[in-house]
C-alpha cells in the first residue's frame, strides 16, 4: 500500500506542541511526526470509538503477538510474552527503569 509520507500537513494552530513555538523557531526538540497516520490505524481507532464505553482494558493477546512477530521477522529474535510490559510512553518507561535499577544518589547518564 502507498502512503503519503511526503505530503506536507500544516499543523500550525492545531495545539501541536511541536509547532507552537515562535515563528522563526525550527522545532527539532520534540519527536513528533508531521505526516498523516496510516488509514489502517484510523480505521481501527474509528472501530474502537464506535463502542460507547471507554473503560479500563487489558492488553489483548494480539498486542503481544504483533510485537513478538515484528521482532522475529525483522531481527530473527524471539521475545517471550512475559518479557513485555506495556507503558504509556518512553519518558514514563525510562523513569520506571531508572527507579527500579538504581538507588537514590546514584549517577546515571541518559543519551
Amino acid at each position: 500500500m502507498q502512503y503519503g509520507f511526503d505530503q506536507p500537513i500544516d499543523r500550525i494552530g492545531t495545539s501541536s506542541l511541536k509547532w507552537s513555538g515562535s515563528e522563526n523557531e525550527l522545532p527539532m526538540w520534540v519527536a513528533d511526526m508531521d505526516f498523516a497516520v496510516a488509514p489502517e490505524i484510523v480505521a481501527a481507532l474509528r472501530q474502537r470509538l464506535e463502542h460507547p464505553v471507554y473503560g479500563y482494558c487489558v492488553l489483548p493477546d494480539a498486542w503481544y503477538r504483533a510485537i513478538i512477530s515484528w521482532w522475529q521477522e525483522r531481527h530473527g529474535f524471539t521475545l517471550q510474552k512475559d518479557w513485555l510490559l506495556f507503558v504509556a510512553g518512553i519518558v514514563p518507561a525510562i523513569s520506571s527503569i531508572i527507579r527500579k535499577l538504581t538507588t537514590p544518589g546514584e549517577n546515571i547518564l541518559v543519551l
